[in-house]
């Protein structure tokens, strides 16, 4: 009996060490694939990354012999100053409602992105979406001209 019951338990338990390694091995090609998964991203990030800067660098490389900031600023300076110089305070204010009253919204969206560009900033979708939202009337505010 006793030699019966080994032959009936010998087959089971292989039965089940059989079923139990394919559960092992399930679990871990589950977490291989999820590590390997992983490491995909990270090597996305990487790459996204390492381009983000290197764009970056050549953007500046590029800029490095340009004066378009500085011509900026110089321009600004000069603005700023003629609307405290009495004399020209006139032609400013003059000059502000003609631009407000008659410049086109593609001007003001192509000025905005080169002086932002000069700068250093970058216009992409979101910056288009806002100068769209101020030719479209939302946020923009017209002035009337007044009398002196």
């Amino acid at each position: 009996m006793l030699g019966m019951l080994g032959q009936l338990i010998g087959p089971i338990s292989n039965l089940a060490g059989t079923w139990m390694q394919g559960k092992v091995d399930k679990a871990k090609a589950e977490t291989d694939v999820k590590v390997a998964r992983a490491k995909a991203e990270a090597k996305v990030y990487e790459t996204e990354a390492t381009s983000s800067m290197l764009m970056e660098q050549n953007l500046t490389n590029q800029m490095a012999g340009s004066w378009k900031d500085e011509a900026w600023t110089i321009f600004f300076i000069a603005v700023l100053t003629a609307c405290f110089l009495p004399w020209t305070q006139d032609y400013v204010k003059e000059g502000f409602i003609f631009l407000n009253e008659n410049c086109p919204p593609w001007f003001h969206n192509c000025l905005y992105i080169s002086i932002g560009a000069s700068f250093g900033y970058r216009f992409g979708k979101q910056g288009l979406q806002i100068m769209n939202q101020r030719s479209n009337g939302n946020g923009s505010k017209k002035t009337t001209k007044r009398n002196s």
